[in-house]
């Protein structure tokens, strides 16, 4: 009992090393052996990548992979193996994910996107890549998409695993076809907007893991 409230109050919601342990757990069931850097990029941010290198005359063009919501390079962990097994295979934590570092993001839809688009841009030219796949996964797959639309050169293939995406708004004036939303879930939504939707998950501490 008394040990279980001691967890609660020296818990800490943003926790870097905590996150690094749990991570290596996750990755400690990967054979590969794969280098662990940070790549710088700008306004002092870095994304933490994880490259898995393979040194044969006839190398493939490089997989890129881009991890979803919430999520970071251990999402991939039953998957480094197999996919790196004929191609060098790099993964990293997205800008505001996972060990990457966590700048304040735009308001705006379309500059929030652009943020990120850009620091994977940047990421490509701090690792030299001139062309690879891009394999994206949830919001990785609507920002690979985006960064594919932007970027059409760097690009060989792209694979979209269940990807987001988003209708276009309509014109002011303009009907969109869809039902009307009631004006209670309007409401909720508004109250709802300020708040990371992961702020759940952090709050929970020690509950999480029965919680979730």
């Amino acid at each position: 009992m008394f040990g279980w409230m001691r967890s609660w109050w020296n818990w800490c919601p943003t926790s870097e090393l905590l996150l690094k342990q749990a991570e290596e757990r996750l990755i400690s069931y990967v054979h590969t052996a794969y280098e662990d850097k940070i790549v710088s990029i700008s306004k002092g941010n870095f994304i933490r990548t994880i490259c898995m290198k393979q040194d044969t005359e006839n190398e493939k063009t490089p997989l890129v992979m881009v991890h979803g919501f919430g999520s970071g390079v251990g999402l991939w962990v039953k998957n480094l193996d197999a996919l790196s097994s004929q191609r060098t295979l790099f993964a990293f934590d997205v800008l505001g994910f996972g060990r990457s570092s966590r700048p304040k993001f735009s308001n705006n839809a379309t500059n929030a996107e652009r943020q990120f688009v850009d620091s994977i841009e940047e990421w490509r030219e701090e690792m030299g890549l001139n062309k690879f796949v891009l394999l994206g996964h949830s919001l990785g797959g609507y920002l690979s998409a985006a960064y594919a639309l932007r970027y059409p050169q760097r690009v060989q293939h792209l694979i979209l695993i269940d990807p987001w995406g988003f209708p276009e708004r309509p014109p002011p004036g303009q009907a969109s076809g869809r039902p009307r939303v009631p004006m209670w879930i309007r409401a909720l939504v508004f109250l709802v907007q300020p708040f990371n939707p992961l702020a759940l998950v952090r709050a929970a501490g020690p509950w999480g893991a029965f919680v979730f």
